[in-house]
């Protein structure tokens, strides 16, 4: 399911992403596209989570974004 919500409403998910991890330059977030491996692995070297850490950080994030669009509709 989060890899979905990735990928289908990435242009959505991008915009939030900034505010959710200031760290992260537009650059590299442009190079994620919506790949769930590649955000994980951007979060654990930019703050230095271990990759478990990064995996919940992610899942929790991508599933309150997926609850706010579904609200939304």
């Amino acid at each position: 399911m989060n890899q979905d919500v990735l990928r289908e409403k990435w242009k959505q998910f991008r915009n939030e992403l900034n505010y959710q991890w200031k760290q992260l330059r537009p650059d590299e977030i442009d190079r994620i596209d919506g790949r769930r491996d590649s955000l994980i692995f951007l979060i654990e070297t930019r703050y230095g989570y271990t990759r478990r850490r990064a995996e919940k950080e992610v899942d929790l994030f991508v599933d309150e974004f997926s609850d706010r669009l579904r609200r939304a509709s």
